[in-house]
């Protein structure tokens, strides 16, 4: 009796091996679009949005993209196109769910709720990327 007789017992029969060594195919899903924010530290740059005294600004800035690394690049470039040199980013890139956005706002901008996008407002820019701007808080030049 053979070892795969016993082992698994019943008849033995051949199947067809095509295939086994290729890895499947699934589908992926693309990842979802999302909101993120990017806090960046900038510099003066050639921008006269800065008053003079100012050497820079810390911005936050809302940028609706694929993923955290296509928000980053797209703040740095909107942010330059603005005039301002990129000086480094401040902490991680933060996704924010268009259900905690509200909250988001209320508790680091409550001032500015009036000035910044409403959830639904949100909800139709995740289909393409879009940057916007918190408020620039601006630091001055080290003696």
């Amino acid at each position: 009796m053979s070892l795969l007789r016993v082992a698994g017992g019943g008849s033995i029969r051949a199947r067809p091996l095509l295939g086994i060594f290729r890895a499947r195919r699934r589908a992926r899903a693309l990842p979802a679009r999302g909101l993120f924010l990017v806090n960046v530290k900038v510099g003066r740059g050639s921008s006269v949005t800065l008053s003079s005294g100012l050497a820079g600004a810390y911005v936050s800035v809302y940028v609706t993209a694929a993923d955290q690394e296509a928000a980053t690049q797209l703040a740095i470039t909107r942010l330059t196109a603005k005039g301002f040199e990129f000086l480094a980013t401040q902490g991680p890139v933060s996704r924010i769910e268009l259900d905690d956005w509200a909250q988001h706002i209320a508790q680091s901008w409550p001032e500015f709720i009036d000035e910044l996008p409403q959830r639904d407002e949100l909800a139709v820019a995740l289909s393409k990327d879009t940057v916007f701007f918190g408020p620039f808080v601006g630091y001055e030049r080290s003696a």
